[in-house]
């Protein structure tokens, strides 16, 4: 089964179970794909991780039967996995603006999320460069922040990040401290939640001996020995770089019959002047098996 026949078969069985708690490896199984893996592709395609689907759809189905039925209000709520009327009633509240039994008041205003339909283009118009290295272990330190994915709150978390370390010096200070003709200052994404999507991100640099004049809220890290795919994204970075993650996922992924290795994702930049020049580059690196 191709990988889109795999993603649709996820979907289906989301659907069968809604009126059971969300479990990822299961879902995963479906798609004969490792958990990672799974929300990974998931989560970077469609925006939202497959637990906060599911969320979204079982509350769409407890909207239907709310307006559609007379079945009790508590009834409703435990068909859908909530264990009493009044965390039910403060999820609906938060999804829909209204209370449960405000839902079936008549004009009622609420809102529906469909079955997702899953379809991987696969356009080959639009050539992707990479290579496929075997790396070594790497020591990191580096200035870290919890990230979560939620309604695209990477987008926004991930920037403001580097901007606060270029403003309060962290990042001159990493810079001075790099490991020359290196790897330099990279981003690293790593301690994935397979759930929420949410993770950990790191601006690092090699571990160095001597550790005077590093941020004093630097954390020490490591990154497993592992076959990279180091994808190359080409043109201003702001307006070229989330493009080509997407890319990596949507089409490089499917095509090239491999799994995500569940580990750390660097964002690697090369010394160069401008980010935001027509001939600048970086590399996304994933870890594959």
């Amino acid at each position: 089964m191709d990988w889109q026949g795999r993603m649709v078969a996820a979907i289906d069985w989301i659907e069968a179970h809604l009126t059971e708690d969300f479990d990822v490896e299961r879902a995963a199984a479906a798609a004969n794909a490792s958990a990672f893996h799974f929300m990974r592709m998931f989560d970077v395609i469609t925006g939202i991780s497959p637990a906060e689907y599911a969320r979204r759809r079982r509350l769409t189905r407890a909207a239907i039967d709310l307006a559609s039925t007379d079945d009790r209000i508590i009834d409703v709520a435990l068909r859908y996995g909530y264990d009493s009327p009044d965390s039910f009633a403060r999820a609906f509240k938060r999804e829909f603006n209204c209370l449960p039994s405000e839902a079936r008041r008549p004009g009622a205003s609420l809102h529906s999320y469909p079955p997702l339909s899953f379809t991987v283009a696969l356009r080959g118009d639009k050539p992707m460069e990479f290579r496929v290295e075997r790396g070594q272990a790497l020591s990191l330190t580096g200035i870290a922040t919890r990230v979560r994915k939620a309604n695209g709150e990477n987008f926004i978390a991930v920037p403001a990040f580097w901007e606060r370390a270029d403003a309060d010096g962290s990042f001159a200070a990493l810079c001075k401290k790099a490991t020359p003709r290196r790897l330099g200052v990279i981003g690293v994404c790593h301690e994935f939640d397979c759930v929420t999507g949410d993770f950990t991100y790191a601006i690092a640099i090699e571990r160095p001996d001597d550790r005077s004049g590093l941020p004093e809220r630097c954390v020490d890290f490591e990154v497993p020995a592992s076959t990279w795919a180091k994808v190359t994204s080409r043109g201003p970075l702001r307006a070229n770089f989330q493009d080509t993650i997407k890319r990596i996922y949507s089409e490089w992924f499917p095509s090239s019959g491999r799994e995500h290795a569940g580990t750390a994702e660097i964002e690697y930049y090369p010394d160069l002047p401008d980010a935001e020049a027509l001939d600048y580059w970086c590399e996304y690196w994933v870890p594959i098996r």
